[in-house]
């Protein structure tokens, strides 16, 4: 088996995805845009060959990498990167050489919020209703149905880049002097973000899932330069299982990662937001392990290869949580006082990559606990500001409201 990697040394755990998928047998070549002495020496390892090319993003060149590749190694058996941002490229290099797995067209669609909408109203998922931002008059008969507050995304896109919220005309009319090519138009639902995330084998079979809440949206915490956190559930509510495995159904994926998020509704319903066909960025698929003590890149690897899972199991044995920090901030604990206060609920210390600042702080802690109290507390204690900050009691009170929100 042989496996076409994109992008091994970024984001920083990458690469475990590589150094798995090599410890069970396959054949690994990589390209990416870091220099092979920068990559971590288990990746180096790991990789059968690795070409180091800046203009990767230039599909041409990447294409001419991988047919070179090709004629010296033989048939690629699958194309992957595990992120986002190579998505459609990966579809490209499928449909150019015929290699199994989503075309460039299936990623366009399941990447388009306006196409995954349709698969969760076939699959009676409720989700909020949006248009394409083709006129002013268009969007402002939106606007007339359906209300205030809006919400202005790229229709392909995520992380939250390029989205805000509007909630008055006068902003709208603001919003209405942008360039909104490519961007949708929907109305914005209060409630509480939680996912239905995991892995699906060549079968569609759910092999592996989790949950997890997040203190507010990414849209939210970008715009403020806030402190966010998210944790897991040990357990998922039977409700958000339901309405996310039939969602999942729905869109017939084999063989992949799959994050999908919901908005929590005060009456117990569940709001479809969007389906991504990847883990869930940063450090969690770090804490889908930390939670169950297993790795979640072999059993990634075990998926690719087909190898049997007859035999496996997992237990969620932790919540877990990104609890994060920013530089421009002076917090209550140093970072030396927080090792002697958490104890075990402390397992990983972090830098954000730069491109991830902006919505997960610079400084990641990793936290974990069997219940859900005390991590909650191991939150508070890693964001809680300076004594001489003005922001404390907002922080106490998100941790505090996300007490009431879980339901784990």
């Amino acid at each position: 088996m042989r496996i076409l990697y994109l992008s091994p040394g970024f984001p920083p755990n990458s690469h475990l995805f590589c150094v798995a998928a090599h410890s069970r047998g396959a054949s690994v070549l990589a390209v990416g845009d870091m220099p092979e002495s920068d990559l971590a020496p288990d990746a180096r390892h790991a990789l059968e060959r690795y070409v180091f090319e800046p203009r990767m993003g230039e599909y041409e060149v990447l294409l001419g990498i991988v047919i070179s590749m090709i004629a010296e190694y033989g048939r690629i058996d699958f194309v992957e990167s595990n992120g986002e941002h190579w998505l459609e490229v990966e579809g490209r290099l499928r449909d150019d050489l015929g290699i199994e797995g989503l075309s460039a067209g299936e990623v366009g669609r399941l990447r388009s919020k306006l196409a995954m909408a349709e698969v969760f109203e076939k699959a009676g998922v409720p989700s909020p209703p949006g248009i394409r931002c083709l006129s002013s008059g268009a969007v402002k008969g939106f606007a007339a149905k359906h209300g205030f507050p809006l919400v202005f995304k790229p229709d392909s896109g995520s992380g939250a880049t390029f989205t805000f919220r509007v909630s008055t005309d006068a902003e709208l009319d603001s919003a209405l002097r942008l360039p909104l090519d490519g961007h949708v138009v929907q109305p914005f639902v209060e409630g509480v973000i939680v996912t239905f995330d995991g892995l699906v084998d060549r079968a569609g079979r759910v092999v592996f899932c989790t949950s997890h809440v997040y203190d507010r949206g990414i849209m939210e915490v970008r715009a403020g330069a806030l402190d966010g956190f998210y944790y897991s559930l040990r357990s998922i509510p039977p409700a958000l299982e339901q309405v996310g495995r039939r969602a999942l159904a729905a869109f017939a994926l084999r063989r992949r990662f799959f994050h999908l998020e919901f908005f929590a509704r005060p009456d117990g319903s569940y709001v479809a937001l969007e389906m991504n066909v990847r883990p869930p960025g940063g450090f969690t698929t770090d804490m889908m392990s930390y939670a169950c003590d297993f790795d979640v890149y072999a059993l990634w690897a075990a998926v690719m290869l087909g190898d049997s899972l007859e035999d496996f199991s997992y237990e969620r044995k932790f919540h877990t949580a990104h609890a994060g920090r920013r530089y421009e901030r002076a917090y209550e604990l140093s970072p030396e006082a927080l090792l002697g206060q958490l104890g075990d609920t402390l397992v990983l210390v972090n830098s954000i990559p730069a491109a991830f600042a902006s919505t997960m702080g610079n400084t990641m802690y990793l936290l974990r606990h069997p219940r859900l109290e005390p991590l909650l507390d191991a939150i508070r204690r890693v964001q809680q500001p300076s004594r001489h900050s003005s922001n404390g009691a907002e922080t106490d009170a998100r941790v505090q409201g996300s007490r009431h929100e879980s339901q784990g």
